[in-house]
């Protein structure tokens, strides 16, 4: 994955695995700041806030460019998020993003009713009212944000109430992860690695399932684990001239023998 995000990166250029759209007051000290945290430690690269803007740099340009750049959002909505034009707008623009370049969106529903944001209504609804009736003049603005809201409820995503927050916050971190090394890796999960020089495995074998999905280059250690008993094949150099005995054998009995001898 990406190195560990940090404040005092060299060019804002870089390309985060994440972008966090959060309501500040409302969870900057807490939940959001827990999650960033879980996320750095897994070296996910996460982009928090407007802190990570060089200065001189235009803030809304700049944050767009960081949601450009992030492989997922993550929208955080609690109480007081629809109270905040800049989080609605950063939404729009989010919410842009996933139409156009098929991002990611991942909506956090935090002590709110996942309905109440696609209806505006209840709390977050009297909070979005509040708003509105400061931008009357700006009709299409309003419409925009309304809408985003809809779509951003009608996304799959977590329902936070009664949640315990480490677990859930642990939840968010393996999806994202997962994905991340799925969408890094040059297998697809369903499909069997062929390396040069070392035969397919036979359908008596295939059952046993690789640990994860990674790419496999010249220079790999292969794991593969099955339910009774575990190959390991450490520090095998594939190279373009593996021995012709190796070419030779069969491959059911290549394979057994493996196992036989484990």
């Amino acid at each position: 994955m990406s190195a560990p995000s940090s404040s005092s990166s060299s060019s804002f250029q870089t390309r985060y695995d994440v972008f966090l759209n959060f309501r500040g007051k409302d969870t900057r000290n807490g939940f959001t700041a827990h999650l960033y945290e879980a996320l750095c430690s897994k070296e996910i690269q996460t982009f928090m806030d407007a802190d990570k803007i060089l200065k001189g740099q235009e803030i809304s340009p700049a944050l767009v460019t960081a949601m450009d750049k992030s492989m997922f959002c993550v929208v955080v909505l609690s109480k007081n998020y629809a109270s905040s034009p800049w989080c609605l707008d950063e939404l729009v623009q989010i919410l842009s993003c996933k139409n156009d370049k098929k991002q990611t969106v991942l909506p956090i529903f935090y002590g709110v009713n996942p309905s109440d944001v696609r209806e505006q209504r209840g709390r977050f609804g009297k909070a979005f009212d509040r708003l509105e009736k400061k931008f009357t003049e700006k009709k299409e603005r309003v419409q925009k944000w309304k809408q985003a809201l809809t779509d951003v409820a009608n996304i799959s995503g977590w329902d936070a109430r009664n949640r315990h927050e480490p677990t859930l916050i642990r939840e968010i971190i393996e999806h994202i992860s997962s994905r991340l090394i799925n969408n890094r890796s040059g297998v697809d999960i369903d499909e069997q690695i062929s390396l040069p020089g070392i035969p397919d495995l036979p359908a008596e074998i295939s059952k046993f399932q690789l640990p994860s999905k990674r790419k496999i280059n010249e220079a790999e250690e292969i794991e593969i684990r099955g339910k009774a008993s575990q190959v390991e094949l450490s520090d095998i150099l594939i190279s373009s001239s593996i021995d012709d005995d190796l070419r030779d054998l069969d491959s059911h009995s290549y394979w057994v023998a493996l196992l036989d001898d484990a």
